[in-house]
């Protein structure tokens, strides 16, 4: 091996370190700060000594006083999340399989839709998405708002999608139609139990996104029972103003349950997306 494969080993070894500390550290001091006390986040934050105060995760999980407890947060986010999920990944791929049987030029044409509508900032559509709802009596209800999630992920879902059924086996598709299956008869019993690795890997990825998503469910979730994790952790910034324990220790419980998702499942989301993640 040549000293400038070495070199070029070595930098690369390094900036792998120096990335994923970039992204670690950051969790590894929530997590120490949300066992301090009030008193030394502000005077030892990165220390180890001083008072520790397990009780922040209790205070945490109760909620600020007169307020709603973690529980009702984590419900939320788990019905939001849920029904986000399972419409982005029904409505996705039947529109993703049934656009790859298109002619390559009309397909071309349509897939236009979904990439458009990825440049566009959410946050742009927070004025439409409160009208409507407000009109349709729709505010504060966790189950329409993972049907508008649904219709967020929607592009992506369909993206990813797509390419994996362009390249999917034409025969695998062909013989079933000589027994008489239609199309939606072989989406569902011969495409569907073969496309597990994206689908899981697409649904992985929305998820993820809708647990953290603040811009929208701030404006659509306005009582506290119906809020989800990321906009009851923002209260307890007012709630909990002389204590930032509780603070951490909600940032800590919301973060958990993604990254233990990510750690056991990214090998499924690295393959899916390579096996569907090019655009044609």
């Amino acid at each position: 091996m040549s000293v400038a494969t070495r070199v070029g080993r070595g930098g690369w070894s390094l900036f792998r370190i120096a990335a994923t500390a970039l992204i670690v550290l950051p969790f590894f001091f929530i997590i120490l700060l949300s066992f301090r006390s009030m008193t030394d986040v502000y005077q030892n934050p990165l220390g180890f000594n001083g008072n520790w105060v397990p009780q922040n995760y209790g205070d945490a999980w109760n909620g600020p006083p007169g307020g709603t407890g973690f529980s009702h947060y984590v419900a939320n986010s788990v019905v939001v999340a849920v029904t986000a999920v399972v419409i982005a990944g029904v409505v996705g791929s039947l529109a993703a399989y049934f656009t790859s049987l298109l002619s390559p030029r009309t397909r071309t044409r349509m897939m236009a839709l979904p990439l458009i509508a990825t440049i566009i900032p959410v946050i742009a559509l927070l004025i439409p998405f409160f009208q409507v709802f407000n009109a349709w009596g729709l505010l504060s209800q966790p189950i329409a708002l993972g049907v508008l999630y649904g219709g967020l992920c929607l592009p992506t879902t369909i993206l990813v999608l797509h390419a994996f059924f362009v390249d999917f086996p034409a025969e695998l598709r062909e013989a079933p139609a000589l027994d008489g299956l239609g199309h939606f008869g072989t989406f569902v019993r011969i495409v569907l139990p073969l496309s597990t690795s994206p689908l899981t890997a697409v649904s992985l990825l929305n998820v993820i996104w809708v647990w953290g998503e603040t811009q929208v469910a701030l404006v659509l979730l306005q009582t506290p029972e119906s809020q989800t994790i990321p906009v009851g952790v923002l209260t307890f910034q007012s709630n909990f103003v002389s204590n930032l324990g509780p603070i951490f220790a909600g940032l800590t419980l919301a973060t958990i349950p993604m990254a233990i998702i990510y750690l056991v499942f990214h090998r499924v989301v690295n393959r899916g997306i390579s096996m569907g993640g090019v655009f044609r």
